[in-house]
Parts: structure tokens; C-alpha cells; sequence
């Protein structure tokens, strides 16, 4: 072996690092999104100027919860994602689908089931689904990365509780 090819594999590892962090970004960013467009809108209650009257606690049964509003910025966010890289980067319909159905289980599973019980009924193969989400979000990765614009993090607050099970 000699010293260009070792220069080039190491170049190549270093760029699949930077691939490889970005796709732990764009993931975020994905549940995020979910997440944030769960609880922008409050359903029933109109005309819009009285969502500002919306009362910042939830009376449970058992506690007070505080809700949670997205900010502005989080609503950017998950703009930029729904309407910029999932139409822009996710050519084929199908995985748009599997990604939006992937990082809604992932959101809120209350709403949208599990990510296994969907391959399930639809007749995929879970672990199939699992490289096509894997390539998608390795190509929206090296996409953004392309171009000199910032990559912003999610709100880790809201979506790190779920990344530890992954939702599979």
C-alpha cells in the first residue's frame, strides 16, 4: 500500500465521520419537527387569537403539567425540514413515507403507533425500512453538507427522551 491510498482512506473516514455526526442532527431535526408540529396548533379552539388565552397548565388528574408551546425558532425549525429537505432531498414518495411515519412513532408513538407495528401492517421488512431511513438520512446528510449553510441542533430537551430506545 502506499502513502496516496492510506491519504485517501483516511480523507474517506474523516468524511464519513462528518456524514456520520450530521445524520445524528438530521434525525434530531426530524423528530423534532414531529414534535414541534404536534403542539403548534391546539385542535378546537378558534379563532387563533384565543390560543394566546390557552392556559400554560394542564390539569391532570394525578399532577400539573406545564405545556409545552414551540418557539418560534423551533417552528423555523420544522419548517426548514417539512417543506426544505424532506421535499427537496427525499425524491421518492415511498421513503417520505416511511420517513414521516419513522419520526412521528418517534414523536409522539401515543399518536402514531410503533415504527414496528407500521412495517408490520404494511407488509415491509423492519430491518429493510431501517437501512432505506439509514440511506436517506446519510443523503440528506452529505446534501446539507455540501452547501455553506449552518446546520442548527434541535432541542435536545425534546426529542433525548426518546433517543434512547430509538422507537424500533
Amino acid at each position: 500500500m502506499n502513502q496516496n491510498s492510506a491519504l485517501r482512506f483516511e480523507d474517506l473516514t474523516e468524511s464519513a465521520a462528518v456524514i456520520a455526526d450530521a445524520s445524528l442532527i438530521v434525525r434530531a431535526r426530524f423528530v423534532e419537527a414531529a414534535d414541534t408540529l404536534l403542539h403548534v396548533n391546539v385542535p378546537g379552539l378558534w379563532p387563533a387569537a384565543l390560543k394566546a388565552f390557552w392556559p400554560e397548565h394542564a390539569l391532570d388528574y394525578k399532577e400539573v403539567r406545564l405545556r409545552y408551546r414551540p418557539s418560534a425558532s423551533a417552528i423555523s425549525r420544522a419548517e426548514e425540514v417539512m417543506h426544505g429537505w424532506l421535499l427537496e432531498y427525499v425524491k421518492d414518495e415511498d421513503r417520505r413515507v416511511l420517513l414521516g411515519k419513522w419520526f412521528m412513532c418517534l414523536a409522539a408513538p401515543h399518536v402514531a403507533g410503533s415504527f414496528r407495528d407500521f412495517c408490520k401492517d404494511t407488509g415491509r421488512i423492519r430491518r429493510t425500512s431501517e437501512r432505506h431511513l439509514q440511506s436517506e438520512f446519510q443523503r440528506i446528510s452529505s446534501e446539507l453538507i455540501k452547501f455553506p449553510q449552518s446546520l442548527q441542533e434541535s432541542d435536545w430537551s425534546r426529542v433525548s427522551p426518546n433517543d434512547a430506545e430509538f422507537g424500533y
